[in-house]
């Protein structure tokens, strides 16, 4: 079934292509001067790919991404986030590149790869998992699924996750708070699942990769109160700006998830810009505290064969943000979040 899904799509991005369909949704994008933001997680060379306990979903291999790199130097405009510009109109459509929850691997396979294309990144960490193994639930409910059932882990997988997504803190709590620790060689944990180090992460500063907040813990904000979201934001942007010695102005929601409260905590906390898991283009309509972004996995960007395909990527992040904007009409302002927030 799923062969047939993934041939079918197939099919009907090659059709886009031969018909001009992914030429005009990249058209439309640039003449608005929209800038397209991609989300990536994780860059895991091919034992890192075998091994590791992050949902298929979140990762892309590494020459799957060194070819993505290629392919956004030669093709499109690259833009700094702490100086992009929405509704600039340039010769090639935008594009801006953030990495969340600072993985090594991000560390050691995708940014020396961004960094000698020139392709200006950003980071959002987690100020308070840095230097870990598996310190996201997710990678031990996968360890501790497989671990038990291998037969039938990779079915239910990716269900279980946003299931226990939905629950909240308290019902999510029931199920990991038993998980054994990840230092348990008993367990399946993966040892590639670490985050980046702090002496990482000011080597990377250094060389002029952008770090911004994606809270202290991870909690999905949503789904705590307001005192719990304002302390995570708070702490993480101190943390960010204590260890790196620089203004900290960006910030990621965790799992995308993000309310009129906690937008306000975010403005109020002193951050210009802050991104969500949402599709859709960044214009200069765009309320800047819920930026949309296009999430790249491995699925969504290669073709049947294996490896980059240059029109299943337009059709992931140009296609399909286009046919969002069109959805939609156009990413959610401020004037509209602040009425909601007023309702």
């Amino acid at each position: 079934m799923i062969g047939s899904r993934r041939l079918g799509q197939s099919l009907w991005v090659a059709f886009l292509r031969a018909s001009g369909g992914l030429w005009w949704a990249r058209r439309q994008l640039r003449r608005r001067g929209a800038i397209v933001v991609l989300m990536l997680h994780r860059v895991l060379d091919e034992a890192e790919w075998r091994q590791t306990n992050s949902v298929r979903g979140m990762a892309v291999r590494q020459r799957t991404f060194e070819d993505l790199a290629a392919y956004l130097a030669r093709r499109c405009k690259t833009v700094r986030l702490d100086a992009a510009e929405p509704g600039t109109v340039e010769r090639r459509v935008k594009i801006a590149i953030t990495f969340d929850d600072a993985w090594q691997d991000t560390y050691t396979n995708a940014l020396p790869v961004a960094l000698a294309r020139g392709l200006p990144t950003t980071v959002f960490v987690c100020t308070g998992l840095t230097g870990l193994i598996s310190p996201f639930w997710p990678e031990r409910v996968a360890a501790a699924l497989r671990a038990r059932r291998p037969a039938t882990a990779e079915t239910h997988l990716e269900p279980l996750i946003e299931y226990l997504k939905g629950l909240g803190p308290d019902g999510r709590a029931l199920w990991t708070d038993g998980l054994p620790p990840a230092e348990d060689d008993r367990t399946g944990v993966f040892e590639g699942d670490r985050t980046m180090t702090w002496e990482e992460i000011a080597e990377l500063d250094r060389a002029g990769v952008v770090f911004g907040s994606h809270t202290h813990t991870h909690p999905i904000l949503s789904q705590v109160g307001t005192g719990v979201a304002r302390r995570e934001i708070g702490e993480s942007r101190a943390v960010l700006e204590r260890k790196l010695g620089r203004h900290c102005s960006a910030f990621a929601y965790p799992n995308g998830g993000w309310s009129a409260e906690t937008r306000r905590v975010l403005a109020e906390e002193g951050f210009r810009l802050g991104f969500t898991t949402e599709r859709n283009a960044w214009t200069a309509e765009t309320d800047p505290l819920a930026i949309p972004r296009a999430n790249v996995c491995e699925e969504n960007i290669a073709g049947l064969r294996g490896g980059f395909s240059p029109a299943m990527f337009e059709y992931t992040a140009f296609w399909k943000v286009w046919q969002a904007m069109r959805t939609t009409g156009r990413p959610l302002a401020v004037k509209e979040v602040r009425e909601r927030a007023a309702a």
